[in-house]
């Protein structure tokens, strides 16, 4: 790189600089410096937060040169004649600020009043620019803490991407990463994010209304999934946010498997719902998708697509890509017997109860019932496997008919008379008349367990909506219990997986109880053990104050917007180390800019970025015209 090309200049080819003025120790940063810049509008524009500048320190030698690099973190433009509070005669102070205005407007990229500077907050990067006694110049880990009354240097596109990128070598790291945005003070600049760092270690959104939360997580799911890898990505639409804005990914043909997976029939319309189970008088695929449509969410700025989406619905479901999950038709052998966590009517919830040899009693009542009924050969994936052996209709009556067979025994009479098995008999008698009228687009968590083990089978998204929060919890708990089990016992590490919890509040809240109790287990379970196993989480809500606290401290990514809520940001600050004064440039955000922070998914280590992601409303836009 040219020696010309480090550092910013004005428009007659001098250096734009400034003088390191103060510094003093923080404790998030580990020191904060005061830096001066001669005001002019153009320096206005070109220094922005996230701007980022060369101060020599104190390795500097007669032969050698050390730059410590700063951040811009805040800047706000001071006119000496009314200081930063206008207080005083009231005539004295209205005329020195109408004589400041004019030297604002007056001064375009040349200063010349000295009663006006740009006062910029900058905080280390532990980044140097190192310059030998030949001129040649490469960024290294800091050596020393800038000098004070220093001139401070603002570095140039080029610079900036390494500095912003040091720890990523994208020549060899290229099918590892994704665009996570573009720097907001200079959108020439790419902040890359390294995919299995941003899954395995977890992420977090945290940003309030309006702030573009669902945006950012449609374009970052969309990067992850064309990914050089397959990762599967499994997101929890408590709200049903994502069908609109993931359309494009739910009919795409590159991904292995892809699907809407509606939690009970009522999550869906009626209509919708006729229509995939083919019953008779139901509509068609067209009049099914105008139905969806009707209930399926848009962004304001995508409102005039939704002719173009009812075709992409309509796609979606003759491609057979809408689910429906139900209990009934997802009941196993383990959970009716064996699984006393999460089935209160199984009979070894019992076990605690009564003596060692009525436990043991009740332990052959049962294997003698499924060797009896298990013992012909059927479709079952393995006879011992209880977890992926289904109910259906013939299993279950042979179930319930031995069941009894066996209770009916002299030696069972104690069994005949109590409550261990009544339960199990209950749930089988009231699941055989449902059992006939199986959704022909059931989707079961053996099918789902076995894609999301499997990376041969591609890349895969998975959108849960349900009509019942606590159903939604439910299957969380269940879901990420499943896969983390099997991936413990195997000891399987790939394919990626990551379970998103958009409105996380409502599953890991601080304060929990009934089935808010079951997901935050589970998901503090995936927090603080999955990545040895290639299962990460993504946390997204707008008040991050009600998570727990425990699992907010896990992600070691965060993206952070808007939180006008002073509890949400201290928070967030408590569970990252983000100081008020970081906080204080989100407060000027739009829809789209983030604080991107990072301990191991960005090249810059720890250290807030503000960025701007790609808008998802466009690439959305783009795949539906294509429908014409």
């Amino acid at each position: 790189m040219s020696k010309d090309n480090w550092f910013v200049k004005d428009s007659k080819g001098r250096e734009r600089t400034g003088v390191l003025m103060k510094i003093e120790e923080d404790e998030h940063s580990r020191y904060r410096f005061e830096v001066w810049f001669e005001y002019t509008r153009r320096a206005m524009n070109e220094i922005r937060e996230g701007t980022m500048l060369a101060v020599p320190n104190y390795a500097t030698t007669r032969d050698e040169k050390h730059y410590s690099i700063l951040e811009v973190t805040a800047l706000k433009p001071i006119h000496y004649a009314i200081g930063e509070n206008p207080d005083g005669y009231p005539g004295f102070v209205l005329e020195a600020a109408k004589n400041a205005a004019k030297d604002w407007t007056g001064q375009d990229d040349e200063s010349t009043e000295d009663t006006t500077i740009i006062k910029c907050t900058a905080i280390p990067t532990n980044l140097e620019l190192f310059e030998d006694k030949n001129g040649e110049r490469s960024f290294r880990e800091e050596e020393n803490i800038p000098m004070v009354g220093s001139v401070v240097s603002i570095l140039d596109t080029d610079p900036t991407q390494q500095v912003i990128n040091r720890d990523i070598d994208l020549e060899v790291e290229r099918e590892q990463i994704f665009r996570g945005g573009t720097l907001l003070q200079n959108p020439a600049v790419t902040v890359y994010v390294r995919v299995e760092e941003l899954i395995k270690l977890h992420f977090a959104v945290f940003g309030f209304t309006g702030s573009g939360k669902s945006n950012l997580l449609s374009t970052y799911i969309s990067y992850l999934l064309k990914a050089n890898q397959p990762i599967k990505i499994v997101l929890f639409d408590l709200m049903g946010e994502y069908t609109g804005l993931l359309i494009d990914l739910l009919n795409s043909e590159s991904l292995g498997m892809a699907g809407l997976v509606a939690l009970g029939e009522r999550t869906l319309p009626g209509p919708v719902v006729d229509y995939l189970n083919h019953r008779r008088n139901a509509p068609t695929v067209a009049q099914a998708a105008e139905f969806l449509n009707k209930v399926t969410l848009l962004p304001k700025r995508l409102q005039g697509e939704r002719p173009r989406l009812q075709a992409a619905l309509e796609r979606l479901l003759q491609s057979g890509r809408v689910k429906i999950f139900s209990e009934i038709g997802n009941m196993t052998i383990w959970y009716l017997f064996y699984d006393y966590k999460n089935n209160p009517k199984c009979p070894l919830a019992y076990k605690r109860r009564q003596a060692q040899h009525l436990k043991e009693q009740r332990k052959q009542i049962i294997k003698t019932v499924l060797d009896k009924c298990l013992k012909t050969p059927r479709d079952y994936q393995g006879r011992k496997d209880y977890k992926r052996i289904l109910l259906n209709k013939d299993l279950a009556e042979e179930l319930l008919n031995t069941l009894r067979e066996e209770l009916d025994k002299p030696e069972n009479k104690e069994f005949r008379e109590g409550q261990d098995f009544q339960g199990v008999i209950d749930l089988i008698s009231d699941a055989i008349p449902e059992l006939d009228h199986i959704s022909p687009a059931a989707l079961s968590m053996n099918e789902m367990l076995a894609d999301l083990n499997n990376g041969e089978s591609g890349a895969s998204l998975y959108i849960i909506q349900a009509h019942d929060p606590d159903g939604m919890r439910r299957f969380v708990a269940r879901l990420g219990n499943e896969v983390y089990e099997a991936r413990r016992r195997s000891g399987e590490i790939l394919p990626l997986v990551s379970f998103i919890l958009d409105e996380a509040d409502e599953f890991i809240p601080l304060k929990a109880s009934g089935t808010q109790e079951e997901s935050k287990q589970t998901v503090a379970t995936l927090a603080r053990r999955g990545r040895k196993f290639g299962l990460g989480i993504g946390i997204a809500t707008q008040r991050a104050r009600y998570l727990d606290t425990s699992i907010m401290a896990q992600p070691h990514t965060y993206l952070v917007s808007k939180l006008p809520r002073k509890s949400d940001r201290d928070a967030v600050a408590e569970a990252f180390g983000i100081s008020d004064e970081m906080f204080r440039q989100t407060f000027k955000f739009r829809a789209g800019n983030w604080l991107l922070v990072s301990h191991d998914a960005t090249g810059l280590r720890a250290i807030p970025v503000p960025i701007q992601t790609e808008d998802a409303n466009e690439r959305i836009r783009k795949y539906l015209q294509t429908l014409e």
